[in-house]
């Protein structure tokens, strides 16, 4: 009877070794999938960043071409995360009386860069001709809605080769 009982506990001896490891495969899953989901959670957030980074840059180009750059001056008063994200800073000029009436067109508009301006040898940009324009590659612009409105027509080379034509 003893080498039956021997016989038994070694069984059962072996039976815990396995399901042991078994438990340690199983966490080991567990951890890795714990891991995967926190990996999505914050990837998730990223992308949701850049959604509305995305979003905010489109505005942009749309109120540029539109010519109003009063909705991106609002925009960015309102929100500090606009103002990050956005090339330019635009801030309202101090009231200048014309002798026409109230119109938006006319209103003045300082456009800061927030980016470093990148010049290449074989594209001309005139933009600060009759601006401020340091060592720090800051260029300071001011600008009407109407003027912003004509000058965003043409197409743009991309740095990664791709050309984008706005009419």
């Amino acid at each position: 009877m003893d080498s039956e009982k021997a016989k038994k506990a070694a069984e059962l001896a072996e039976l815990e070794l396995q399901q042991e490891e078994e438990q340690k495969q199983i966490d080991l899953i567990k951890r890795a999938i714990k891991q995967t989901l926190e990996n999505i959670k914050q990837k998730e957030k990223d992308r949701d960043k850049l959604n509305k980074e995305i979003k905010t840059l489109k505005q942009d180009i749309d109120n540029i071409r539109a010519g109003r750059l009063d909705l991106i001056a609002e925009r960015q008063e309102k929100d500090d995360e606009a103002k990050r994200t956005s090339v330019i800073e635009v801030v309202k000029e101090k009231e200048i009386h014309h002798h026409h009436y109230y119109d938006r067109w006319y209103e003045p508009y300082k456009i800061i860069w927030n980016e470093p301006i990148v010049y290449s040898p074989s594209i001309t940009w005139t933009g600060c001709n009759s601006t401020t324009y340091d060592a720090s590659s800051e260029c300071v612009t001011t600008w009407t809605n109407s003027a912003v409105k004509d000058a965003s027509v043409g197409t743009y080379l991309l740095n990664s080769g791709d050309c984008i034509t706005l009419t």
